[in-house]
């Protein structure tokens, strides 16, 4: 049991130091989006501002999938458990989308119709951003989100647009932020006396003497 206590105190740990790079990320890189619409809505856009979106959302998606990678590696909780699945459906498909970036393991020369490094699409007030690269010589469309005209509202907010599919990072942003709500209720882990977070039982540690 202490074994098992201890991976899960280490694991809740890394868990919480991946919310706060995540966080961390989104509130210091987020601004990309708003310079993208000023640069826009001021006729200076340049090609660095479509560069800062596209890596900020690829960072993004790294460490979005990182921190669903660690949560479900977590010992003592039941994954089978609504909070567990309600993560799960928040990201989708963002660690396939991950892994083709990463390893560009899909086929370069494909039939999908968006640009081949994908597109991000997002909404600011009523009006809707797309940051994609031209790809020269192929028949290539950049989508935007999807706007239900019945209610007036957009399928989603903020998205990346990849192998013909959107992968909805306004929705997997908010399903880490109330899943690491939801351990931070559970799981206590103190190291010598000082708390850092909170399972149903306390969980203690002790640092080198």
């Amino acid at each position: 049991m202490e074994r098992i206590d201890a991976k899960l105190a280490q694991a809740v740990v890394l868990l919480s130091r991946q919310y706060l790079l995540t966080d961390h990320l989104i509130e210091t890189r987020g601004y990309v989006l708003r310079e993208f619409e000023r640069a826009i809505e001021e006729k200076r856009q340049a090609l660095d501002h479509v560069l800062d979106v596209y890596n900020y959302v690829f960072a993004l998606i790294d460490h979005l999938v990182r921190y669903e990678k660690i949560a479900f590696v977590l010992p003592r909780l039941n994954q089978k458990i609504a909070e567990y699945r309600a993560l799960r459906d928040a990201m989708g498909e963002l660690k396939d989308i991950r892994n083709q970036l990463q390893h560009i393991n899909n086929d370069v020369e494909n039939d999908n119709s968006g640009p081949l490094l994908g597109a991000v699409c997002w909404v600011s007030g009523q009006r809707q951003f797309i940051a994609s690269f031209h790809d020269i010589g192929r028949r290539r469309s950049s989508p935007g989100i999807i706007l239900d005209t019945r209610t007036g509202t957009f399928a989603q907010e903020f998205c990346y647009f990849y192998n013909d599919a959107y992968h909805d990072l306004g929705r997997a942003i908010e399903g880490v932020r109330t899943f690491n709500k939801f351990v931070n209720s559970q799981v206590h882990v103190e190291v010598d006396g000082k708390l850092l977070l909170k399972f149903q039982c306390l969980l203690c540690l002790s640092g080198p003497r």
